[in-house]
């Protein structure tokens, strides 16, 4: 009779160890276990980026950002849902659990200040924030010439560090003015309330294409990373999407994309 308690006991200890482990690595792969099981993966995207992500005339998104998404689920074999998001809000709506991870030409710097805790992926591309002036403006021609001038950023994003570094390197301009959106900016910076906006280059270069009323300074101000973002302590699915980054770098899949969206 104690033999068979005791084996009782044994089998119900090792139920539990079992249990305990299998919850041990459900937490491990976390949000992973649940995208590989439903087949699909959501992505947070602000489609206010051009060539990034914009809407296009029939209001359909599109831009580098879905092109390079759909390329990483294709190396998941996953279904890719992308789903509009307010700049301001990818990270807080990741971590409500709105989307599963961010491809919005993020980098680590505006993944982090909106939340210390998050995961990141291996850098994918590299951006460069440069300076947009008007055409008739002759005398910017390089950073250290916006000593003692009005800029135009956009708050929250990588362009507005750039524009504070200026300081650090020595420039130091009248006056920095923060903007919602890029795209207000330039409308302040083309009826001449400023005198320059710092910006990615990408962007730049897209928007400003056939308007003779404004020039891009390439002397870039600050280069940056631009990463895939997933919530704290999401190891496996971080570990999934470097693989699934690397993949694409090697069979040519990001380059296709690249040369579309991103050859100027």
């Amino acid at each position: 009779m104690m033999i068979g308690k005791k084996m009782i006991c044994g089998m119900i200890g090792f139920m539990v160890l079992a249990m305990v482990f299998a919850g041990i690595a459900l937490a491990e792969d976390g949000a992973w276990a649940r995208i590989e099981k439903a087949g699909k993966i959501v992505v947070g995207n602000c489609p206010e980026y051009p060539p990034f992500s914009f809407r296009n005339t029939n209001n359909k998104v599109e831009g580098f950002d879905t092109d390079f998404a759909q390329a990483l689920g294709k190396a998941l074999g996953l279904e890719v849902v992308m789903k509009d998001t307010a700049w301001e809000g990818l990270v807080a709506g990741m971590k409500k659990g709105d989307h599963d991870i961010i491809i919005s030409c993020m980098s680590p710097e505006e993944a982090t200040q909106a939340s210390a805790s998050v995961n990141m992926s291996i850098p994918y591309y590299r951006l460069d924030e440069i300076i947009v002036t008007r055409t008739a403006v002759t005398d910017i021609k390089k950073k250290e010439d916006l000593a003692g001038r009005t800029l135009g950023v956009q708050a929250n994003c990588t362009s507005e560090v750039a524009a504070d570094s200026l300081k650090g390197m020595g420039i130091t301009v009248k006056e920095i003015r923060r903007y919602n959106r890029n795209s207000e900016a330039l409308i302040d910076l083309k009826n001449g309330r400023v005198d320059a906006v710092v910006v990615g280059f990408a962007y730049a270069a897209t928007t400003i294409k056939g308007n003779s009323d404004l020039r891009i300074i390439n002397d870039p101000v600050r280069s940056v990373e631009v990463v895939v973002v997933m919530d704290h302590k999401e190891d496996t699915l971080t570990r999934k999407i470097n693989e699934a980054i690397k993949m694409v770098k090697t069979n040519g899949s990001f380059d296709k994309v690249s040369q579309k969206w991103l050859s100027l």
